[in-house]
């Protein structure tokens, strides 16, 4: 059965402390006219794709508030409106925000399930923090499964728009990397400590906690590869109790659009499937 939506959904900016200084906030509230469902947190995805999918995540998590949930949406350390410069950005800085978040949420929420939602590297944070928060699920967007893949991706941007540098390949730009330390990519700076953590972080490295994982991606181009990357991690996610579902979504990447996207095929899929969950 659809939920009512609200008449006038609230949404709540807001600002909450974390060291160093604090992050940007906005809480949804859940749909006061249906049964609470628990909260779900947003882990955004890294750099530029923060912002190109700001606007679906929105969206998605109004969504999700008519349904129940209560969600909250915010900007990691150094990332949009939060605190801080993207060059001094730490993996574990970032998953000491979650779990400030997380608590923050629960305790708002009053209690019920947790699910995280990650979309891009998001998804990847969300898994490497998901032995800690314990959530009942995990809802991935797209979600990177290797950090070296990440990055590599992240760097050949680079290598498109400015290749008069005299790069050639992510190999030299990261022989640049150790040698000074930081690269920027498309104005943002990164630290060769924040690019270690992510490269060395491995979604078949990663145990999680007994959950549910709603896994959203867009097959193509190469779909019996990506079926296949999803069947082998939920065969060794499966030992520790994992159930992963797989949902096949086309449509335009938000995260890679040149302008502002709206993907309505992927905002349905998602809401669907937590629509018709108990």
């Amino acid at each position: 059965m659809n939920a009512p939506l609200l008449s006038t959904p609230r949404v709540e900016p807001f600002f909450f402390d974390a060291e160093p200084g604090t992050r940007f906030s906005v809480y949804h509230a859940p749909n006061p006219h249906v049964q609470p469902r628990g909260a779900i947190l947003y882990v955004h995805p890294f750099a530029e794709e923060l912002n190109k999918t700001r606007r679906l995540a929105s969206l998605q998590s109004r969504a999700f508030a008519a349904l129940g949930f209560a969600v909250l949406q915010f900007d990691l350390f150094g990332c949009g409106d939060s605190c801080g410069d993207f060059y001094s950005g730490r993996w574990e800085l970032w998953k000491s925000d979650l779990s400030i978040a997380a608590a923050w949420l629960a305790e708002r929420a009053g209690g019920g399930p947790l699910h995280l939602w990650g979309v891009r590297l998001g998804g990847l944070l969300a898994l490497d923090c998901a032995r800690e928060l314990r959530p009942a699920g995990l809802i991935l967007w797209q979600p990177f499964t290797s950090g070296r893949n990440c990055i590599n991706q992240f760097l050949r941007l680079r290598l498109e728009t400015q290749p008069e540098d005299g790069a050639r390949s992510t190999a030299a730009l990261r022989a640049r990397l150790a040698v000074h330390g930081h690269i920027e990519v498309g104005g943002y700076e990164v630290a060769i400590p924040l690019v270690k953590a992510i490269d060395e972080c491995e979604a078949d490295q990663l145990r999680l906690p007994p959950c549910t994982v709603h896994w959203f991606a867009d097959p193509a181009p190469a779909p019996a590869r990506v079926t296949a990357n999803v069947a082998r991690l939920a065969a060794v996610w499966a030992r520790d109790g994992v159930q992963v579902h797989f949902h096949p979504v086309a449509g335009p990447a938000s995260w890679n659009a040149p302008a502002v996207t709206e993907c309505p095929a992927l905002l349905e899929a998602t809401s669907a499937v937590f629509r018709s969950d108990p």
